[in-house]
C-alpha cells in the first residue's frame, strides 16, 4: 500500500511540475516528483502529528488522494516553455545507464536485506516511532539534543512504520538515483553535450562516498541531494536572469531551488546557514541587473519557498517544554533575519546596489570575527578552533578519493575569460567553503586537539568519516563536479576528441 500512497503523491507532484517546469526533461520531472512527494508527505505527517492525529495508513491515503484531486483544480500554465536539446548522440548513454542502474540495484538490495546498525540511524528510527505511537514531537523517550533536530528523516521512518514496512532504508537509494538523474539532466541542458553529461554523471555516481551513503539512513544523503540539486536550479535561475529569459521561467527555477534549499534546512538546521551563500549571491545578481515587477516576483517566490520549511520547524520548537540550545536560537535568529530581508527587498521595495552588497559582505565578515573573539565559545582558545576548522575543511576531501583531483582542470583555465554565470558558480563554491570553515570554527569540536582529529582521520577513519563537516562537503561535491564540467578547457578537450 505504501507504493500506492507514494504514487498518488508522486503523480500529483508530476502534474504540478508539468505545468510549472516545462524546461525539465521527462526523467528529471520524475526524479523531482519523487523528492517533492517525500516533502509533501513530511508536511502532511507533521501537521497530523501537530494536531494530535495518529498518522495511520488510512488517514495518509485519504490525505494523498486529496492532494492529487486538488491538482486537477489548479489552472494550467499557458506559458510552458520547453528547452530544445541538440540531437547529438553517444554510446556512453548506455554505459552510464547501466553503471548508475547497477549501483542503484546494489543499494536497494542492501536496503532491503540488511538491518539498521548505525547508532545515529537507530535514534532516527526511535524518533520516528515516537512520532507515530506517541503522536508528539517533544517525547521524553528522545534525548533533548535530538528533539531539536528538524524532523524530515524521522518523519520518513514514521511513514514507513505506519505502513508496516520492514525495509526502513529503502528511500535513501532512490534519493541517490534522483541526484544522478537531475545532475545529468541539468548538465545536458546547459552544456548541450550528451558526452559531457554522461562522463561527469558517472564521476558523480561512482564516487564511493556518495554511493556508500546511498545505502545509509543518515541525514547525509538527503541534505546532499536537496542542497546540491537546489544549487543546480539556483544556477539555472541566475543564468536565466543574466541571459534575460522569460519571467515565468525565472519563477519556476526560483521555486525549484527555494524548495530544495528549504528542504535541506528541514533535514539539518545548519543548512539554513549554508543557504546564506545562494541568498547573498542572488541579492548581488539582482543588484547588478535592472529590476522590474517580474524580477521581484521570482525573488518573492524564492524567499517564501526557501523559508517555509525551516520556519515551520522553528515555530514548532517554541512550543517545546525544554531549554533550547544556543545554536538553535542562533539559526532561528538567522531565519528571522531572512524574513526581514525578504520583506525589505520584495515587499518594502528596498533599492539594492552593488556597492551596498559588497559593503554588507565586508561587515558580515568583520562581524563574524568580532563575534568569535568576544562571545564565550567554551574553554578552547579561538586560534585552536580556527586551526581545527581549517583542518576539517581541507582534509575531509580525502574521503572522496579521486573526485577532488578534478581541481587540476581549474589551473588550465583562464579564470578571467569565464562567463559571468560560471564565475558566480565558482564564487558559490569558494563562499561555501568559507561558510563551512566559519560554522565549524564556531561550533564545539568533537575532540579538543588537532592531533586527535589527525589520528581519527588517518588511523581510525571510522570515527570521523561521518562527521557533520563531511556531510557539508557531500552537499557541495556535485556542484564542484558540475562546475568542472562547464569549464571551456574541459569542453574543448572532450568535444574535439
Amino acid at each position: 500500500m505504501i507504493w500506492f500512497d507514494i504514487a498518488l503523491l508522486g503523480y500529483a507532484c508530476y502534474r504540478i511540475l508539468g505545468g510549472w517546469c516545462g524546461w525539465a526533461l521527462p526523467s528529471e520531472k520524475i526524479a523531482m516528483a519523487f523528492i517533492l512527494a517525500l516533502a509533501s508527505k513530511s508536511l502532511i505527517l507533521f501537521f497530523l502529528i501537530r494536531l494530535g492525529i495518529q498518522p495511520i495508513a488510512g488517514i495518509q491515503l485519504l490525505a494523498s488522494a486529496f492532494v492529487l484531486v486538488s491538482t486537477f483544480l489548479l489552472p494550467k500554465n499557458p506559458n510552458e516553455e520547453r528547452e530544445i536539446l541538440p540531437s547529438q548522440k553517444t554510446g556512453l548513454i548506455w554505459i552510464t545507464l547501466l553503471g548508475v542502474s547497477g549501483l542503484f540495484v546494489l543499494s536497494m538490495i542492501n536496503a532491503w536485506f540488511f538491518p539498521i546498525t548505525e547508532s545515529d540511524a537507530i535514534w532516527y528510527q526511535i524518533r520516528g516511532m515516537s512520532f507515530f505511537h506517541e503522536v508528539q514531537f517533544d517525547s521524553e523517550s528522545v534525548v533533548p539534543q535530538l528533539k531539536q533536530y528538524p524532523p524530515f528523516v524521522p518523519l520518513l521512518f514514521a511513514y514507513l512504520i505506519a505502513f508496516d514496512v520492514g525495509f526502513l532504508k529503502v528511500f535513501f537509494p532512490i534519493l541517490f538515483l534522483c541526484l544522478n538523474i537531475i545532475f545529468y539532466s541539468r548538465l545536458l541542458s546547459i552544456s548541450g553535450s550528451q558526452k559531457i553529461a554522461c562522463l561527469f554523471t558517472m564521476i558523480l555516481a561512482t564516487t564511493p562516498y556518495f554511493w556508500w551513503h546511498g545505502v545509509l539512513p543518515f541525514l547525509d544523503m538527503t541534505t546532499a541531494v536537496f542542497y546540491s540539486t537546489g544549487t543546480l536550479y539556483w544556477y539555472c535561475w541566475v543564468k536565466s536572469k543574466i541571459d534575460g529569459s522569460s519571467p515565468d521561467k525565472e519563477k519556476s527555477y526560483a521555486l525549484a531551488s527555494g524548495i530544495l534549499f528549504g528542504l535541506a534546512a528541514w533535514t539539518r538546521m545548519e543548512f539554513l546557514l549554508y543557504d546564506l551563500v545562494p541568498i547573498f549571491l542572488t541579492v548581488y545578481v539582482f543588484s547588478r541587473y535592472s529590476e522590474g515587477s517580474s524580477s521581484r516576483d521570482s525573488l518573492k517566490v524564492f524567499f517564501i519557498s526557501l523559508l517555509l520549511f525551516p520556519s515551520v520547524w522553528f515555530l514548532n520548537l517554541i512550543t517545546f517544554d525544554m531549554v533550547l540550545w544556543s545554536q538553535v536560537k542562533m539559526v532561528a535568529g538567522v531565519c528571522s533575519f531572512l524574513w526581514i530581508l525578504a520583506f525589505a527587498l520584495v515587499w518594502g521595495r528596498w533599492n539594492i546596489s552593488e556597492t551596498n552588497v559588497r559593503l554588507v559582505f565586508v561587515f558580515a565578515v568583520l562581524g563574524y570575527f568580532l563575534l568569535l573573539f568576544l562571545v564565550e565559545t567554551g574553554p578552547m582558545p579561538v586560534w585552536k578552533k580556527l586551526m581545527i576548522s581549517l583542518y576539517r575543511t581541507s582534509v575531509v576531501h580525502i574521503y572522496y578519493l579521486f573526485t577532488a583531483s578534478l581541481m587540476v582542470f581549474i589551473f588550465f583555465e583562464k579564470i578571467k575569460s569565464l562567463s559571468e554565470q560560471k564565475k558566480l558558480l565558482g564564487f558559490f563554491l569558494i563562499l561555501f567553503l568559507f561558510t563551512h570553515l566559519a560554522i565549524f570554527s564556531y561550533a564545539t569540536p568533537k575532540w579538543p586537539t588537532l592531533s586527535e582529529f589527525v589520528y581519527a582521520t588517518f588511523i581510525q577513519p571510522g570515527n570521523s568519516v561521518n562527521l557533520s563537516d563531511t556531510r557539508g562537503m557531500m552537499s557541495i561535491y556535485p556542484v564542484f563536479i558540475f562546475f568542472t564540467s562547464l569549464l571551456p578547457f574541459v569542453n574543448r578537450r572532450l568535444t574535439n576528441e
